[in-house]
């Protein structure tokens, strides 16, 4: 325990000197130089998500952001790949919920190629209608296969429910089957051009020299300006809960059922996110899936796996808990689900879970910053949600300070089991 506490607290302070800067054309540049590892690691994003496309072209973003590497301006799909696998360099983007991403690792060397590489992706993709094609069929492959899972249709009935249909939340970031279809070239076309440099952060850390490579980012990414005025993204108003809604989702094949039960949450920035943080994991997560898998899996045998989840962002994802279960215990599994959580507002967490929790989340916190890659996602986070470059370091505290009155307190405030969105699918009349 002794070596992770120390881990914590130079790592914490490493995070907390790295250097921000704001380029010419305003993308945010944080560079945190560890001289002590050969690689370099990059990650950034765009603050430019699915919440920024219409309904109507769900997917859109995702699309978008997975056709970056499919060709640019100056290099096929091809090129670009052998550049950087003949250098033991990768390259990566991805599209989600808020943002786009967009990643690197390399050798010091290969540092420049790398950052010359994104650039291009980020700012003169062509979008090519074969590699379109391509990619759209394997984008229509998975959502296929995706559809014959019961985890994947509750989920969706789940957020149907839970969130206006103008509401981003209540749609899959990745699109559906009909949407995909429908999407052409010029929507990519479109949708690019709201990437935006005052928009962008990008995380460098490794064996880096931070007026060098601030000049580096200049040259290479000091071009790129907004082709589009940028509007912000709202998000609507969400109606509260006021019954128990419930969906039962017959597929037919299947020998197991998946059931959610969800409420709404709130998001990262709400004061009650980290008594929410420490309670979540008390309730479904911690160890072998928190008191729900002690006592629903393990006590009662009512399910071969339960969980709850937080999924708390720029706004207020929902806060659940889902089981797989025999279809025969369906009924039996919600109401012991359900008992737990009235029974974990009404008495709270022990002394003892709560420590043992504190203990598992400031020690995990270490794990994420030993390497280079988890160091730049921290900083990109810190950066996302504003939490300021001595975030790591505050940490702990703010974890240990957390008491038992709060995290009863938030469980009464959002866990209801009077209003709730409930969906169950598995074999049809079990």
């Amino acid at each position: 325990m002794l070596i992770s506490a120390q881990t914590t607290i130079c790592s914490g302070h490493g995070i907390a000197s790295a250097r921000r800067h704001v380029l010419s054309n305003g993308m945010i540049a944080l560079i945190l130089p560890n001289p002590n590892s050969p690689t370099i690691a990059i990650q950034g994003e765009i603050a430019i998500g699915a919440v920024n496309e219409p309904a109507e072209k769900a997917g859109l973003g995702v699309l978008t952001a997975a056709m970056l590497i499919r060709g640019t301006a100056k290099h096929t799909f091809m090129e670009l790949v052998s550049q950087t696998e003949e250098r033991g360099c990768s390259v990566s983007a991805s599209g989600g919920l808020h943002g786009t991403g967009f990643g690197a690792k390399a050798l010091k060397e290969d540092f420049n190629l790398v950052l010359e590489i994104l650039a291009e992706m980020l700012m003169q993709p062509i979008f090519p209608e074969k590699e379109l094609e391509k990619l759209r069929g394997q984008f229509l492959m998975s959502l296929r296969e995706s559809e014959q899972e019961t985890r994947v249709r509750v989920v969706r009935a789940v957020r149907q429910v839970l969130y206006p249909a103008e509401h981003p939340y209540s749609r899959p970031a990745y699109g559906t089957i009909e949407t995909i279809q429908k999407l052409e070239r010029a929507d990519l076309v479109a949708f690019h051009q709201t990437y935006n440099p005052a928009l962008t952060t990008i995380a460098l850390v490794g064996d880096l020299d931070p007026e060098a490579t601030l000049a580096t980012l200049e040259q290479i990414f000091g071009s790129w300006q907004a082709t589009t005025q940028y509007v912000t993204q709202e998000l609507p108003p969400v109606p509260p809960l006021t019954t128990i809604s419930r969906q039962d989702i017959p597929m037919e094949g299947k020998v197991q059922a998946d059931l959610l039960w969800a409420v709404h949450g709130l998001a990262r920035n709400s004061p009650d996110y980290y008594p929410a943080l420490v309670g979540n994991m008390i309730l479904g997560r911690i160890g072998m899936g928190g008191r729900l898998s002690e006592n629903v899996r393990q006590k009662q045998g009512m399910a071969y796996y339960v969980f709850s989840g937080l999924e708390a962002d720029k706004g207020a994802g929902p806060w659940t808990a889902m089981a797989g279960v025999n279809p025969q215990n369906i009924e039996r599994a919600i109401q012991a689900i359900l008992h737990e959580i009235e029974l974990f507002k009404r008495e709270g967490p022990t002394d003892e879970e709560i420590s043992d929790t504190k203990s598992y989340l400031t020690g995990i916190s270490v794990l994420g910053l030993e390497t280079n890659g988890g160091l730049a996602s921290s900083l990109l986070a810190i950066e996302s949600f504003g939490l300021g470059l001595d975030y790591i370091v505050r940490y702990p505290e703010i974890i240990n300070a957390i008491t038992k009155e709060e995290i009863k307190a938030i469980a009464c405030k959002y866990l209801s089991t009077e209003n709730y969105v409930l969906a169950v699918a598995g074999p049809p009349n079990p």
